[in-house]
Parts: C-alpha cells; structure tokens; sequence
C-alpha cells in the first residue's frame, strides 16, 4: 500500500507517457559541456541517478579528460571496479603519462674523486725506485771494483814497486818490493839493491778480516814519519769499507816493525 501522498508506480508511469518523455542533460567528456537529450526514456535509468551534479570546470582536465564514475553512469557505462588501497598498482601507464625518474643523493663526504690518489703512494714508490737504485749502483760498483782490481793486481793480488831506502842500494840500483795478499795475509818481499840472494820478507801483525778481505789489493808507501831523516814503509791494505795501516820503521838496515815507543806521525 503507498503511503500517504505517494501515487502508485503503475500511476505514474503512465501518468510520465501521457505527458512524453522528459528531457533530461547528459553530460559529455569530449566538449566539456552538458547537452539536453530529450529521446532517452526517463526511466531507462533509475531515479535519482540521472540527475547526478555536474562537475565544476575548474577541476576539469581537457588535455587527458578522464571519465569519473557519475559521468559513465550518465553515459550509460557501468562504474569501474574499487581497488584496495593496498594493492599493488600495475604496471600499466596511460598513454601521455612519463615513468616517475628515482634520484638518489649521496652525502658529498662520501664522494671520492676519480683518478685522486694518496701522497703517501707516489712518495714509497718513489723510495722502493730510490732504495732498487741505491742496491743496483753499489752492487755495481763492487763488480767494476773488483774487475779493475783483477786487471791491475791478479790472482793472489800483488803490488810491485822500486825504492831507494838506504838498504845497499842507489839510484842505480834500488830495491824491489813485492806486496802480497796471501789467503788475507799482507806480506812484503824486499830485494836489498835488486838482488834476491839478500831477500828480506816482513809479515804485517794485522790479520785482514771481512768480507772480501782475501780479495783486497796491498800497495807500498815509502816516506819518513818518525822524523829521523830515513824513509819509513807504509802498508796500505784496501779493503772495501776502510783501508787499514800498518808501519814499518827503517832502522838503516831493514824494516821493523812499530811498537809504542816510536813518534809517528801520519798525516
């Protein structure tokens, strides 16, 4: 039973079709405009749903218009499906729309520049290069050393020299000294006035020590360091870090050697 004030569905209806059809607006994406269509049937729709508000311009994109949910029911289009908030979005994009770029930013302090280095590297790779150098030249050296050693004073090596010292000998005649390093021991030969029936050997007190000592030549210096006006020997071992002395004093008839009591004085 309709209540009060209310007329039958039946009644109205065909009270609606006496009248005609009723013209109603529909509103359309394309223009942006409502137009006024008078042959759709009032009741193809359910009441209430034609007479939805018409959006405000302001809010209106023309250049991509997208239809809302009250236009398709206008339009006679079913309403799309509600999607959970928490769903995943697909992957789709509408056509005009650019994918979204990321831009990550690093703190600047973290930012390392190309091709920089440490001054610490140049500077231990330029001591490694100095220290191979420093290896390489005094190996070298060593090696030259010793080959000039070998042209000059041969195997065992053996120095030679003549010398008026005042022992039966003259200008014309001067002794001969030979000068031997025999297994790193110095020992000297003397050949009074060049002859070797009169031969004299003097063995140096100092044993020669280190490394490359049976190799180090022995050379023979004559001149007077205790200040008696006669031509002393002095015996130069070399060595390859230092060259050791040893003296030998001319008493007039052969050679001594030093003790405490004698004022030598080597400059």
């Amino acid at each position: 039973m309709p209540q009060g004030g209310e007329l039958p569905q039946q009644k109205r209806r065909n009270q609606t079709n006496i009248q005609g059809p009723k013209a109603h607006s529909v509103y359309q994406p394309e223009t942006g405009k409502t137009a006024v269509s008078p042959d759709t049937d009032a009741y193809a729709i359910d009441e209430g749903l034609a007479d939805q508000p018409r959006p405000k311009n302001s809010v209106t994109r023309y250049d991509n218009p997208q239809i809302t949910p009250s236009q398709r029911l206008v339009a006679g289009f079913p309403a799309p499906p509600k999607t959970s908030p928490y769903r995943r979005q697909s992957g789709v994009r509408s056509a005009g729309q650019q994918k979204p770029r990321t831009t990550v930013q690093y703190p600047m302090a973290e930012k390392t520049k190309r091709g920089s280095v440490h001054w610490l590297l140049p500077f231990g790779v330029g001591m490694l290069a100095l220290l191979a150098l420093w290896f390489t030249s005094s190996i070298t050296i060593t090696w030259l050393t010793q080959r000039y050693y070998d042209y000059r004073y041969g195997t065992p090596r053996t120095y030679q020299i003549d010398q008026v010292v005042g022992h039966k000998d003259s200008a014309n005649r001067p002794s001969h000294f030979i000068a031997i390093n025999l297994n790193r021991q110095a020992i000297v030969v003397e050949f009074p006035g060049g002859d070797p029936a009169t031969s004299v050997s003097y063995v140096a007190p100092l044993y020669i020590a280190g490394d490359g000592a049976d190799q180090a030549p022995i050379t023979l210096e004559f001149r007077d360091v205790t200040g008696d006006g006669k031509p002393d020997m002095i015996m130069h071992i070399h060595l390859p870090n230092q060259d050791q002395l040893s003296v030998f004093v001319n008493d007039g008839q052969k050679f001594r050697p030093s003790n405490p009591n004698d004022r030598i004085r080597i400059e």
